[in-house]
């Protein structure tokens, strides 16, 4: 009766091991995976501003390319900054100019987290992302919310639309995040 019991209790954990994985990114749901983390930051972001009475930014196809494209060039190249080393795509502005968009405001919040692997807090605090909503939420709440200049493009007043793209390094279980933000340049009054 015990080697029974103690057979079951393998064989759950080894199931519950392997349910862990979430099978997230994988090659079949990939790209349903991305879109629906994609939403989950959206609806974290649009939750930020609301809170700070501020509206609603507008989904923009254009900042969407700019985002997605450079986060491909920062997946490729390994870095994680805002200037890129390409002269035509160097810049955020350049970058959104070459996707087709308009207006002269341009903001950018990039971020890379982990999932399926154990991560750490600033505070020591170790913690696992196992689903699309804890990485939406890691990715938001952890790391942009807690960034004075992130914070201040999601709340901005001037900011009127935006693009969120994710990519994914599925061998390094890394996710990479970008929001590009758009609005119009207010003059000021004399």
């Amino acid at each position: 009766m015990n080697k029974i019991f103690t057979l079951l209790i393998i064989s759950f954990a080894v199931i519950t091991i392997k349910g862990q994985d979430n099978n997230l990114f994988n090659r079949k749901d990939y790209a349903q995976d991305v879109e629906l983390l994609e939403g989950l930051v959206c609806k974290k972001l649009d939750s930020l501003r609301h809170n700070k009475k501020r509206e609603k930014l507008v989904e923009d196809a254009a900042l969407k390319t700019s985002a997605k494209n450079h986060l491909l060039w920062v997946n490729r190249t390994g870095k994680i900054v805002h200037f890129e080393d390409v002269k035509e795509t160097k810049t955020p502005i350049k970058r959104a100019r070459k996707a087709g968009y308009k207006e002269k405001l341009i903001g950018e919040n990039l971020a890379d987290t982990f999932y399926n692997k154990e991560q750490k807090t600033e505070k020591g605090v170790i913690y696992m992302n196992q689903s699309l909503e804890d990485i939406a939420s890691d990715l938001v709440n952890n790391i942009w919310r807690h960034s004075k200049g992130h914070y201040k493009n999601i709340i901005g007043k001037e900011f009127k639309d935006h693009g969120v793209a994710i990519v994914v390094d599925t061998k390094l279980q890394k996710v990479y995040a970008m929001q590009v933000l758009g609005g119009v340049v207010k003059r000021k009054k004399h």
